[in-house]
């Protein structure tokens, strides 16, 4: 019985003992590890869970804004047929009361957000395009392109080449697809492209591929505040602009891109990209906004372009003391009735 007791009591002392080993292994193993991995916050634009997921900074549904319809313009939503998985949703504005048989510009328009965030059918965006459609007579077309992060490059850039595909095919006869506004009133010899900040980036890669091939002809390309990038500062730009959330984005948006910032998508000048010579159009517009991170980017690219071989004729403007697409945060500013005067201008003078 003493044998038995004494057996037992030291089967418990190395169990006890075993116990504590292993309670002492295990906190030692998990110790360094027993938090999670902090989530990347690129605000406002994606949250990086470091665990393979990456969602919008904001996951609710962008805002939506019925198209609107009044005594200055008409719109409507439409899908326009894409060769892609998915269809392009726009919105498309016609000037309110259009003359019979008169053939008007057509404006091509994509909206900002580092290709993370933003919408044609959100109430800033659809306010500006619907002006400038009323105010500069226009027909203009805003793409609802691919965004991330159910999408990476290149696909906004292939759906704007789809939206300009499309909008070419129109004849004065209606075909399988086709919108009757565009048929009826879009001048087809007036192709203009156009967008603000990662919209900008769009319109002038759009450009670049319509200067390459066969494909359609762009009248002019115009740039509001874009959003180009760089691994060497240029004139202008901040010191602080590697630690942007523009900066700090891209790598997601072009994961699969060679050359970072130095991409020929996001850097127009960077190693291995397209001649600006290219550039498939026959006139640009530049438009910077005094306070804002991308203003020496773009103000260097109407330089380069300005002393490039291209043929074409190029305009700069800067709004003083504007911050970065003003127009849309800041719809009855004055300065914005300037840049739509200035758009305007650009796109109905010879």
């Amino acid at each position: 019985m003493t044998t038995l007791l004494l057996e037992n009591l030291h089967f418990l002392s190395l169990f006890s003992l075993i116990l504590l080993l292993s309670a002492h292994t295990t906190k030692s193993q998990i110790s360094p590890n027993a938090q999670p991995a902090k989530p990347i916050i690129i605000q406002p634009y994606i949250i990086d869970y470091r665990n393979g997921t990456v969602s919008r900074y904001i996951s609710s549904p962008p805002s939506f804004v019925p198209a609107p319809n009044d005594a200055h313009v008409q719109s409507k939503d439409i899908v326009i047929p894409s060769s892609s998985n998915h269809n392009l949703r726009a919105r498309v504005f016609l000037p309110a009361r259009p003359e019979p048989g008169r053939k008007i510009p057509v404006l091509i328009y994509f909206h900002g957000g580092a290709f993370c965030i933003g919408s044609p059918f959100s109430w800033g965006d659809s306010h500006y395009v619907a002006r400038v459609s009323a105010e500069t007579r226009v027909l203009a077309i805003a793409i609802d392109y691919s965004l991330y992060p159910e999408f990476t490059v290149p696909a906004p850039y292939d759906d704007a080449w789809a939206a300009l595909e499309w909008v070419a095919a129109h004849t004065s006869r209606m075909g399988p697809g086709h919108d009757w506004w565009v048929a009826r009133y879009g001048d087809l010899k007036r192709i203009f492209v156009g967008g603000d900040s990662a919209g900008g980036n769009v319109a002038h890669n759009l450009a670049i591929r319509a200067g390459m091939g066969h494909g359609p002809k762009i009248t002019g390309l115009f740039l509001a505040m874009p959003y180009f990038l760089g691994s060497k500062r240029v004139p202008l730009e901040p010191k602080y602009i590697t630690s942007s959330p523009n900066y700090k984005v891209w790598p997601y948006v072009c994961g699969n891109c060679s050359g970072g910032v130095d991409n020929g998508y996001m850097n127009p000048f960077g190693p291995g990209a397209p001649s600006i010579a290219r550039l498939g159009c026959r006139k640009l517009l530049v438009y910077t906004a005094e306070v804002d991170e991308l203003r020496g980017r773009g103000v260097w690219y109407y330089e380069k372009v300005k002393k490039s071989k291209w043929a074409g004729q190029a305009h700069w403007v800067e709004a003083r003391g504007k911050t970065h697409i003003f127009h849309i945060s800041e719809p009855e500013d004055p300065a914005t009735t300037k840049l739509i005067q200035d758009l305007s201008a650009f796109i109905n003078s010879d």
